[in-house]
């Protein structure tokens, strides 16, 4: 499974298929660069090189993935020499939340339901029908977030991009009441490690910022 994938599972209502969360986009973005990056496929560049520190650019000689989501993430960022990372979340997110809730459908793990408020405006619900993979996540966050388990890169990344919009609390508690403060703490370590999740705190800061701007304009 994807992180992509990932991050909207853990932030989708099982049973309404209520979203947590305000830019699902920037969270995909940000889950998608994670997975680049993971894969060996992006990484920042550094001081000395012929583009500046702190970019996020393709790495020439990797093998290009053979996961069609993967194919089209790599193919926007290896359209530009490099990229500020917050604007690769932005630009990777752009349009994708329903592509990830439609794979997730093909795996039969949610189920596409529409649905109209108030009997007129047409919605989409995405409802679990498979909870494994979903319970499988949890407990592996559980060892990295709460048990100080052995690092596990992947989920170690979700918990970082979780941490970076301010989900990484109502994810692991569900109603358990964790110690929110220590979860947090935890969180902020996650999110330091892995820069694809800087990348996308920095893109929700930004989004805020514009909004706030035109609010008051």
């Amino acid at each position: 499974m994807l992180l992509a994938e990932a991050v909207l599972l853990l932030t989708t209502d099982d049973a309404t298929g209520k979203r947590s969360g305000r830019y699902p986009d920037l969270l995909v973005g940000g889950a998608l660069l994670a997975d680049l990056m993971l894969a060996g496929l992006v990484r920042v560049s550094e001081v000395g090189e012929q583009v500046r520190a702190n970019r996020a650019v393709t790495v020439p000689d990797a093998p290009w993935p053979t996961d069609p989501m993967l194919v089209d993430a790599l193919t926007i960022a290896a359209d530009k020499q490099h990229w500020t990372p917050q604007t690769l979340v932005s630009k990777l997110g752009h349009q994708r939340v329903n592509q990830v809730f439609e794979r997730l459908a093909t795996a039969e793990i949610l189920s596409r339901q529409e649905h109209r408020v108030l009997g007129l405006i047409p919605t989409t619900r995405w409802i679990t029908i498979d909870p494994e993979p979903e319970r499988q996540l949890r407990a592996r966050l559980d060892q990295v977030v709460l048990f100080g388990g052995e690092s596990d890169p992947e989920v170690a990344a979700l918990g970082g991009l979780l941490m970076a919009v301010r989900l990484l609390v109502p994810v692991v508690d569900q109603g358990r009441r964790v110690d929110a403060r220590a979860v947090k703490q935890r969180g902020k370590e996650l999110l330091q490690q892995y820069w694809p999740a800087v990348a996308l705190q920095r893109a929700v800061q930004s989004r805020e910022a514009a909004n706030a701007a035109a609010a008051s304009g």
